[in-house]
Parts: structure tokens; sequence; C-alpha cells
């Protein structure tokens, strides 16, 4: 069987190839080998896979697909691959095809009074659905700068750490479950005092009972999430009269510990395991921490000050990290006597402020920019697999949300959800 071209341009050799999938019905396609002109890159494969499965099924809807070729992302014309991985083309090509990886759809924004700089979608039921604000947390006198999901149990129970510029960390709880016409405004249960500047970001222990929080004061502090100290004793909670009231107040919480050994602002923090936390910071540096000891086991320094830091890939090995300049960086640690990353993404125009890598995909992880842009990224290939540009502005925070959705917020003060994005 053999594919014509659809274009005027000139004529090019054909290859014999045979199109695999993983994917089930109705995405399969005959395994019959066809020829196909070998100067097809993703586009014209995509245009190809599609037309066999409206063959197959005449109300096939079209969609985008990506291809590989021995594990590889193919991301130039058939002809470039084969020569520069040295492939011979004598022989039947197989070309196995997935999903494109990329959102179908954009949610209806959901606009703020000023800039979304912190968001966290670890938890599928915070929101009901876009542009619908169900709670709204106050108490901050400075811009929140970080915000985590501590945990979320029970029937709607949550439990959510903030970070902000006026120097503390503040501890709420409320029911995810509750909706009304207007939104629930609520306050701390617990307030965190400690650090002696900005609070720049925050991490979760994954037992939820503790957080630990990186900040312009150049420390890393540790903090309990429960109401007693560390011997146990209940926290007192200062009063104050409202209205002539007598009202209960917010309790206050000191750091546990203090990790100590960063020149510059601690950008980002990262709790993955029980016992070690990963840290960022201006000075160029990634730093891992014994939580018990308090040690700082080992230092990678790429020369750019970093704003962000994830922990992911297979076996959870691989530092993600972005900064100061348009690089997407990952190391691998189990490779020790070097610094050097083992992968780069260059495709970002600015200083990159977010990186996350997908919770169930080893592959897969994003980026945001002052570009304005969130890329999504596959590691068998050097190019962004998806670059989402639905700000008009600055991206200042973006992650992935059930499995599927990318959210972002950036200077133009919109939270957005990019939404139906196949990962495989």
């Amino acid at each position: 069987m053999e594919i014509e071209r659809e274009t005027n341009e000139g004529n090019s050799r054909r290859i014999q190839v045979r199109f695999i999938t993983k994917l089930k019905a109705p995405y399969k396609v005959p395994t019959t080998a066809i020829a196909i002109p070998s100067d097809l890159s993703r586009l014209g494969l995509s245009s190809i896979v599609n037309k066999l499965l409206q063959a197959v099924d005449s109300e096939w809807k079209t969609e985008p697909f990506d291809f590989l070729i021995d594990g590889e992302l193919v991301r130039m014309s058939l002809e470039q691959f084969l020569l520069v991985k040295g492939i011979s083309a004598e022989k039947i090509l197989e070309i196995e095809y997935i999903r494109a990886v990329a959102p179908r759809k954009e949610e209806e924004p959901s606009p703020h009074d000023d800039w979304v700089s912190a968001v966290d979608g670890s938890s599928p039921r915070i929101w009901k659905q876009a542009g619908w604000c169900t709670h709204i947390l106050e108490g901050h006198s400075g811009a929140i700068s970080s915000v985590r999901i501590i945990n979320s149990e029970g029937a709607g129970s949550v439990t959510v750490a903030t970070a902000s510029k006026d120097r503390t960390l503040r501890l709420w709880k409320f029911d995810a479950e509750d909706s009304t016409d207007h939104p629930a405004r609520i306050r701390a249960f617990k307030i965190l005092r400690g650090h002696n500047a900005s609070v720049h970001s925050i991490a979760a222990k994954t037992s939820g009972d503790m957080i630990c929080s990186g900040s312009w004061d150049c420390t890393i502090n540790l903090w309990r999430t429960n109401d007693t100290d560390t011997n146990g004793d209940a926290v007192s909670i200062k009063k104050r009269k409202v209205n002539n009231k007598i009202e209960e107040s917010q309790s206050e919480g000191e750091a546990v510990s203090t990790l100590v050994g960063h020149t510059q602002c601690v950008s980002s923090v990262i709790w993955p395991q029980q016992d070690t936390i990963y840290s960022a910071s201006w000075d160029h540096s990634v730093r891992k921490w014994d939580v018990e000891t308090g040690k700082d086991l080992s230092d990678i320094f790429c020369g750019k000050a970093l704003n962000c830091i994830d922990i992911g890939g297979e076996g959870l090995a691989l530092i993600a990290a972005g900064g100061s300049d348009p690089v997407l960086r990952i190391w691998d640690p189990r490779k020790p006597g070097t610094s050097a990353p083992v992968f780069q993404f260059s495709s970002h125009s600015s200083w990159i402020s977010a990186c996350k890598w997908h919770n169930t995909s080893p592959l897969h992880l994003l980026s945001s920019s002052y570009d304005g842009k969130v890329m999504l990224w596959d590691l068998r290939t050097a190019w962004p697999v998806s670059i989402i540009d639905t700000h008009k502005d600055k991206v200042l925070c973006a992650d992935w949300w059930k499995g599927d959705c990318v959210v972002s917020g950036g200077v133009d003060a919109q939270l957005r959800i990019s939404s139906d994005i196949s990962i495989q």
C-alpha cells in the first residue's frame, strides 16, 4: 500500500513503515506495511494515521499524534531522523504512535484582583469548576508567595499552608464540599512566626504533620502543623475582643528546627521523602538535607540563581530546576562526581518560574516562564511536546491537576486551566 502526498512539493524517496501502538481501540490501525514519503515529519505522519483510522471508522474525529522510533520521539523529518540515528531505510521501519501530549480544551479563566503567584494542583477536589471561587483565605498582610495543600482527608476537610512576604506562614482548614452563592471567608487557625524576611516557598512532609519553608533570610525552617508544641503540650491560643465579644484568635507556632547553609534566598523547597528535603537557592545551588540531623548531605552548583525545584522521573531520582535563564536543567544524583545535568531543555526565552514532574509519568514534566508560556516536556525529546500560551504576561506558577490538566497563574491576574491532556 502506498500513501500519496497531498502537496505539490518535489518528490522524495519512499520508505516502508508499519504503524504500531499500545493504545486500545478505537485508536488501532492495521499493522500492514505501507510506503510513505521519507520527508514527512510529525504533522504528516499524524495526518496518515488519522486517515487510516477514518478508513476503519467513518465517524473518527481527527486528533494529533506523536511518534516514536526506537523509543525516541520524532521531531524532524523521517529522512533526517534516520540519518542522524544511523537507521537503515532498507527494511520496514516500525513507528509507534501515541496521543499527543497537548491540551484539547482551555477552560474559562478565573480572574483575580492581582497577580496569581502560587498554585497547588495536588488535590482534585479544591476547585469545583473554572471561574467559581468557593473559599477566600484572608489574614496575611503581605503578598502570598507560596501555597501547599497539606492534606485532603475525610468527606471534604482540607488543610492548606500559605507563605507570605509578611514573614509568616499560616495554616487553614475548611470543608471543600461547602458551596454557597458567595465564597466563604476563612481565617487561619495557626500562624507560624520565625523567619526574619519574606517566606518564599513551602513543602509538606508526606505524612502531613510537618512542613518546611524557605525564606529570603537564607534559612529553611521546619514546623509542626498540629496544635501541640514539640513537648506535646497544647499551644496557647490568644483571645481578642471584637464588637464587645471575646473571639478566639489564632494559635501561634515556632519553628522546630532550622537548616542553615544557603547564602542567598531559598527560593524553593521540596520534601519528597520522610527524612530528606531538597532546596534551591539564588546562591546557584541545589542542596539535599537530612531532616533528623539538619546536615547538608550534598550540593549541586549550576552557575545560575534558581527559582524552582522538583523531584521526579524514574524511581523519583531526578532533580529538575529552573531559574535566571531560559534553561530547564535535570540532574541525576545517582551519577556521582559531576554537576553536569543529564538533560537541558532550552526552548523558553526568559527566566523559568516553576517546574513540576507529572505525578504518574516518569517521562513528563512542565515548566512555566516569564516569557508567558507553559511548556510540557517529554524526556524522549529535547523539544517541548506542547506549548501553552494562553497567558498575556509572565507566568509565575504552574502545576498538574487531576493528571490530565495544567493549572497556571501569572501577572495577568488569571488562573487558567488547560485540560484533556493525554499522558501515556
